[in-house]
């Protein structure tokens, strides 16, 4: 019941609508609640996604088995859009040779990412315009792979990204682009928001809502600004610092089978 309160006490006193829109069901927090409404409000009922970084479970050797399990985009698999999965580790679901998802086990650099994604959109029959939603969170390099995404022409109505939230605004921060870094366990690694919102800002990308852990950044294309016209301007209003592992679970434990149904469904 503390980690209800807690929760539900945050949601009540935050100041961006968006948050109290906030709901876990695959995602690590209340990440997919939040992008479902962003999703909503732009009128995008069906498209595409990418996700680079979803095994998430194999931190704990017990928990192995479930993963690819829980992570942004199951949300959407489930609602009928087409992905690409991309992680460095292996996720424990299998996926028919037809199937709506394609995943493929790489150690993303920014000198692999644009080829390794194209050929998972012609294995699906996809163009980079078909992309509606990029996710990336691979605990360092992440901005220099949005960066060369970016710069590669994928123009994502939505884009989240995992910041360093142990730096709050206006503090910019960017890890130093290191091809083989791993993340150890210390908060030298990532991008502070600030950093993400001054760089993105050139990519006509606005931030719309931090989620309560302050674990991942959600912007929209400059292209839908009326429709959040609701957000608050300041962006102290939006940031959340660091307040992890809140959301342990929620219902029962997510099993590979039920990522299965989804991405191998007979279309």
């Amino acid at each position: 019941m503390t980690t209800l309160r807690h929760w539900s006490k945050k949601i009540a006193n935050a100041k961006n609508v968006l948050n109290k829109s906030g709901e876990k069901y695959y995602s690590q927090n209340d990440e997919d609640g939040i992008l479902l409404e962003i999703l909503n409000r732009i009128n995008k009922k069906k498209g595409s996604f990418l996700e680079i970084g979803v095994a998430g479970l194999s931190w704990h050797p017990r928990l192995e088995k479930r993963n690819g399990t829980e992570n942004n985009t199951i949300i959407l698999l489930m609602l009928g859009w087409k992905g690409i999965w991309i992680d460095n580790r292996d996720i424990n679901i299998r996926l028919d040779e037809n199937s709506i998802l394609k995943f493929d086990k790489k150690f993303i650099t920014k000198n692999n990412c644009t080829e390794t994604v194209e050929k998972n959109l012609e294995l699906l029959k996809l163009e980079k315009k078909d992309i509606s939603v990029i996710s990336v969170d691979i605990d360092g390099n992440d901005f220099y792979i949005v960066q060369k995404l970016l710069d590669n022409k994928f123009v994502p109505d939505c884009l989240i990204v995992e910041y360093n939230s142990k730096f709050p605004p206006p503090i910019l921060y960017n890890l130093e682009y290191d091809e083989n870094y791993k993340w150890t366990g210390y908060d030298n690694q990532g991008t502070s928001l600030q950093y993400w919102i001054d760089h993105l800002e050139k990519f006509n990308y606005k931030l719309v809502c931090c989620n309560i852990t302050g674990s991942n950044a959600f912007f929209v294309n400059k292209k839908y600004r009326e429709k959040f016209e609701d957000i608050p301007k300041n962006i102290n209003d939006i940031f959340y610092p660091a307040d992890y592992n809140w959301f342990v679970t929620s219902g029962h434990a997510a099993s590979p089978k039920t990522i299965e149904y989804f991405a191998n469904i007979k279309k």
